[in-house]
């Protein structure tokens, strides 16, 4: 992937907290160029009534993840949606934390497809999902970070 990361594992950490409505309970490892790492869990993980994490939420862990893989390649951009995606769930994940790796596969002008995986406390690889996710134009993008800045005093 030729994109570089234009936000650190800091800044990204303070980004979420400022924008996702319980961000606190992913915990954001490392920002690579291309991947990032993050764990939740074991508190904040839904368990099913056998005991095992939820499907939602390990979806929920593995789309903001993803999320933020993107959002460190081409700086905040508040109109991205998640627009498509496929999980599969491969065995029940044990609980306690789980581990998601995302991964910007394609980043394109107004698209971006990132490969997730997550693994339970075991380190079993318990679901793989593609994120497909749509962006505003960069004419859009960059009139949003500009009102941002100047909402922010910056």
């Amino acid at each position: 992937m030729p994109s570089r990361a234009v936000m650190s594992v800091d800044e990204a950490r303070a980004w979420l907290a400022e924008v996702i409505s319980g961000a606190e309970r992913l915990r954001l490892e490392s920002v690579d160029d291309d991947r990032v790492v993050a764990v939740t869990g074991p508190d904040c993980l839904e368990l099913r009534l056998d005991g095992t994490i939820s499907g939602p939420a390990m979806f929920w862990a593995m789309d903001l993840t993803g999320f933020v893989a993107v959002t460190v390649l081409i700086g905040p951009t508040p109109a991205m949606v998640l627009a498509h995606s496929s999980i599969s769930f491969l065995e029940p994940a044990e609980p306690g934390e789980l581990r998601v790796t995302a991964e910007v596969i394609k980043l394109a002008s107004r698209s971006a497809v990132v490969d997730a995986r997550a693994s339970d406390r075991r380190g079993a690889l318990v679901a793989a999902s593609t994120l497909h996710f749509a962006l505003p134009s960069r004419a859009t993008r960059a009139a949003l970070r500009a009102d941002h800045a100047v909402r922010a005093g910056g």
